[in-house]
């Protein structure tokens, strides 16, 4: 009998002990986060308009603050990121692309691939070429002798407008480099007449500007159909897809629809973010759509479609949007396949690199180097990695 009691209480012991196991191995409800950070563009930007409609609609719906921190370059934008000290960076599908790809600015020793994921996948950038509406500069190929600017230290920046001239069957060699000290002051200098050229979002402040003027504007017209004029602007800007573009500066004066590039705008985050903290911030935009939608003409965009979207795109979605994306039955099987080919490309891109860098010790080329810069984009090229 006493044996009996005995078992009794060690079995009910035992039943104890797993139930209080099984319990703690549950994991508790993830708490939100009460503040996030992102960085941006400069006061006045886009990207900085769009944070803060953001920031609002998050806050009203889900009691999440969100910190902007405004930053003057990418690297300034995408350090924070990778140090953890900020959760999310908002920034363009070319920036993104640099950063993944380990290309332009991203390309010293200390950078290289890195495991940037999309938080928010949201509208699309369009972005033109335009010159002045009296400069009687026509066609990108009109541009040889012309006054190109050219910013320093802001890849993304300079391949664009390379890219416009490659198009036009141009180099900056048949210019005359300008160089600027940022990408809003080489727009101005358009309007000013102090350069002939430059690449701006099409409904941004500066063509904006340069429409209202007495010299009016002038975008030019990327024809898809110029297949060989399209392959050369990529060998610059690997991200681009022609696009008609509806909503422009000077469209008021009568000016017609034209071709250009186009690529998303995207709310960033790093591959080792908590997919608590993605996923709650995520659920909290998709929730509040209907506020932040108002606070920018292109804010319509960052929508729940364009979320799933993944024309333009080069880069994984982070787990905490993959999850969002399940829930709300928008991950499919083309989702699948693209998320998997992107983590593969990455491995690749990662391990390409370092070999990259014995072969260009061994040819004393110096990591970082302009030499070093062309050498690693033909190795992307070479390798079938470059889009």
């Amino acid at each position: 009998m006493m044996v009996k009691k005995r078992f009794g209480f060690l079995l009910g012991v035992v039943v104890c002990v797993m139930a209080l196991v099984s319990f703690a191995s549950i994991p508790a409800e993830a708490k939100a986060p009460k503040t996030v950070s992102m960085t941006s563009y400069g006061v006045g930007s886009q990207a900085f308009v769009f944070s803060a409609g953001i920031a609002e609609g998050v806050q009203k719906i889900a009691g999440i603050k969100t910190k902007v921190i405004p930053a003057g370059n990418d690297v300034g934008r995408v350090l924070p990121l990778r140090a953890g000290e900020v959760e999310f960076s908002i920034f363009t599908g070319a920036t993104g692309w640099f950063v993944s790809h380990g290309t332009g600015d991203f390309s010293g020793a200390t950078w290289g691939p890195q495991p940037i994921r999309i938080a928010w996948r949201g509208g699309n950038l369009f972005t033109g070429f335009y010159t002045r509406g009296d400069s009687g500069i026509k066609k990108l190929s009109d541009l040889k002798g012309k006054r190109i600017p050219q910013v320093p230290g802001s890849d993304t920046m300079n391949n664009t407008n390379q890219g416009g001239l490659a198009f036009g069957g141009l180099t900056l060699k048949d210019c005359i480099a300008v160089n600027m000290p940022s990408h809003g002051a080489a727009g101005k200098a358009v309007t000013e007449g102090a350069v002939d050229y430059h690449n701006f979002g099409t409904t941004g402040s500066r063509p904006i500007e340069c429409a209202a003027s007495p010299h009016g504007i002038h975008w030019f017209n990327m024809d898809p159909k110029d297949t060989k004029g399209w392959d050369r602007y990529r060998q610059w800007c690997p991200w681009g897809e022609p696009a008609l573009v509806t909503r422009y500066a000077g469209k008021d004066k009568g000016h017609k629809p034209f071709y250009a590039p186009t690529y998303p705008y995207n709310i960033w985050t790093w591959a080792k973010t908590p997919a608590d903290t993605v996923y709650t911030y995520a659920k909290a935009m998709w929730d509040s759509y209907d506020i932040y939608k108002t606070r920018h003409a292109e804010l319509p965009e960052w929508n729940h479609e364009n979320l799933a979207n993944i024309k333009g795109c080069f880069y994984p979605y982070h787990d905490g949007v993959v999850k969002l994306l399940k829930e709300k039955g928008k991950w499919t099987p083309a989702h699948e396949k693209f998320q998997k080919t992107q983590l593969e490309n990455e491995k690749k891109r990662m391990a390409l690199w370092k070999e990259a860098e014995k072969e260009a010790k061994a040819k004393k080329i110096t990591v970082g180097s302009v030499q070093w810069k062309k050498f690693w984009w033909d190795k992307l090229t070479a390798n079938g990695l470059l889009r």
